[in-house]
């Protein structure tokens, strides 16, 4: 099987490596000549076995293109064999151009999202005109932690009245006070995370809340001890507010875990200090340098009348990936997986006046979780 994984930086290089682990051939694209040597140190070589049990490592499998922009993306992915899956970690400017071209050409499609507008874009564009599947903000959070509520709802058997997600991907041990933080991902991203506006499902309605707002403690089984906080940011929560209001619930919000203070001395600097994004990033770059490894914290509390249920999840980094892009590109993956395999395909609930046809836009509730929970684990993610 063939998977095209769009953009081979960080994230796209972890996916490729996983999609190689699940044995697809994997092609990637990426408008950055250097990603090229992301392939081939980070992607598995083919090995063969003969009749003695002995192992021969072989010729990469998988490929590389350099392209220039989206359209040149599309022209490659029309110029060979049709992908069963396309996965894209491209900047979210590139994102819906790509999406509207494997709607339109029948591919399955899924991306990590970034933009709530541009996810919105393709959603809307999906609902009207793809045949094949299509899965947007589909990494870690939004993703993973939407798949885990989902989930959660699915087991307390009774009506959900409030929903709590949170992630945080912090360093291993705190380091870089004040801030207590080290980047494991886009600056640019991470704040604006922090400035834009969330939404939050509140008493039945979705209200509008500022980043960084909510500050509440927030403790870990596994790391006991330590003082972490928890607060507002936006695109966690992603199309889980809309889905939850429809089946229900009343309260529903996503937050972002650190290490205690942090929101405190950014807050400072973004809302009284008034930084321009410039500084900000400057701050971030140059002052949170990763020097000890990070970990990420999912957690998930659903609760309805007198019962809860709760999931805690910790990813650590190893010598080949950080625990950011392990958790991200590897649940992503995890669905893409089960994407290319048909799972999604022409799926039909059984009705009494006939079989109804569900959507190909999906959403985190379609996700089997014992399925996807098997491919994490193939993947070297326990949960």
């Amino acid at each position: 099987m063939k998977a095209l994984v769009l953009g081979v930086g960080r994230m796209g290089t972890a996916i490729a490596h996983a999609m190689d682990r699940f044995g697809f051939h994997v092609v990637g694209m990426d408008t950055n000549p250097k990603a090229a040597d992301n392939i081939p140190k980070k992607v598995n070589h083919e090995q063969t076995e003969d009749e003695e049990g002995n192992k021969t490592i072989g010729a990469p499998r998988n490929e590389f293109f350099i392209v220039e922009d989206a359209d040149d993306i599309c022209r490659g992915i029309a110029a060979q064999e049709k992908p069963d899956v396309v996965i894209s970690s491209l900047p979210y400017h590139q994102t819906a151009d790509v999406a509207k071209y494997c709607i339109d050409n029948e591919i399955r499609y899924c991306d990590l999202g970034g933009r709530v507008d541009v996810s919105e874009d393709i959603n809307e564009y999906a609902t009207k005109n793809a045949k094949k599947p299509i899965f947007t903000d589909l990494g870690l959070a939004p993703g993973w932690v939407n798949i885990l509520a989902e989930q959660g709802c699915k087991e307390i058997h009774r009506q959900v009245d409030d929903v709590k997600m949170m992630v945080g991907g912090i360093p291993a041990i705190k380091i870089n006070p004040p801030l207590n933080y080290a980047t494991t991902w886009s600056v640019d991203g991470l704040i604006n995370e922090y400035k834009d506006d969330c939404i939050i499902l509140e008493d039945g309605k979705p209200r509008t809340v500022e980043g960084m707002e909510g500050l509440e403690k927030v403790s870990f089984k596994l790391l006991e001890g330590e003082e972490l906080e928890a607060f507002y940011t936006s695109g966690g929560a992603s199309h889980s507010v809309k889905s939850m209001e429809k089946r229900g619930v009343k309260n529903c919000s996503y937050k972002t875990i650190r290490y205690k203070g942090h929101r405190n001395a950014v807050g400072f600097l973004i809302k009284q200090a008034k930084l321009e994004k410039e500084c900000l990033e400057q701050v971030f770059n140059q002052g949170c340098e990763n020097k000890t490894g990070d970990i990420v914290l999912l957690k998930v509390e659903v609760s309805g009348g007198d019962v809860t249920w709760k999931k805690e999840i910790i990813v650590g980094y190893d010598l080949q990936f950080s625990a950011m892009q392990k958790a991200t590109a590897f649940s992503i993956s995890s669905v893409a997986k089960l994407m290319a395999e048909g799972y999604f395909d022409e799926r039909k609930n059984q009705n009494r006046s006939g079989d109804i046809t569900l959507p190909v836009v999906l959403n985190y509730s379609d996700v089997p979780f014992d399925e996807f929970n098997d491919n994490l684990k193939q993947l070297g993610i326990q949960i």
